[in-house]
């Protein structure tokens, strides 16, 4: 059982990197796409070439495996409740990303459209703040826990390093000149102390 939920640790790894890697694919194929002032979710819009390929291979799949890493993270941390607390916000983190796959925003990611569109949009923030207030969490649960005090100060930093990088999206709406690089530097810090933790998760011999 132990060995099953360690390797489910090993989402918040897969769902970062498999999410780049569709990216990344989707925006080469694509000309014209701008990663400085365009939306990731703009490869994913309705009607976009790759729509599919986006949503069915990005955003669905990276959710399921983000959400598995915050699953594991209950079973494997002690049960105390910033951990707890922290985990479940990472599993709504991935839940968010497979809402957003399966509904799609319109052309260009507008603030008003149809309905799928405006699920999309209510989600986005709701879900970037659960994952910012999991890491913050999870980081002052590690503080007290000896094999993990060495990534308190480091998730705190994550956390914080994100709040500011999602203000700076918010700001940038208006004009949207540089609304796609304050997302890739929010969702990179994110995907990045993901990719730490479920590493340390996976090759800690001891379970706490």
């Amino acid at each position: 059982m132990i060995k099953l939920v360690k390797r489910l640790s090993l989402g918040g790894i897969l769902g970062p990197c498999l999410f780049t890697i569709v990216t990344i694919v989707c925006s080469t194929i694509r000309p014209g796409y701008n990663h400085i002032s365009q939306f990731i979710s703009e490869l994913g819009a309705t009607g976009s070439p790759n729509a599919r390929l986006m949503n069915f291979t990005a955003f669905i799949p990276s959710g399921i495996l983000i959400a598995l890493f915050g699953i594991a993270t209950i079973s494997l941390l002690p049960k105390k409740a910033p951990g707890i607390i922290g985990s479940v916000l990472i599993i709504i983190f991935g839940l968010g990303m497979i809402t957003a796959g399966c509904f799609s925003c319109d052309p260009g990611c507008p603030r008003e459209g149809s309905l799928a569109n405006n699920i999309h949009d209510r989600i986005s923030g709701p879900a970037f703040i659960s994952a910012i207030i999991g890491i913050l969490l999870l980081g002052l649960s590690f503080r007290k826990l000896l094999p993990w005090r060495s990534h308190w100060v480091y998730s705190v930093i994550s956390a914080l390093l994100s709040f500011g990088f999602m203000i700076m999206l918010i700001i940038s709406l208006e004009t949207r000149g540089a609304t796609g690089l304050w997302q890739r530097l929010l969702l990179l810090t994110i995907f990045l102390w993901l990719s730490v933790v479920s590493l340390k998760m996976y090759k800690d011999q001891k379970v706490l």
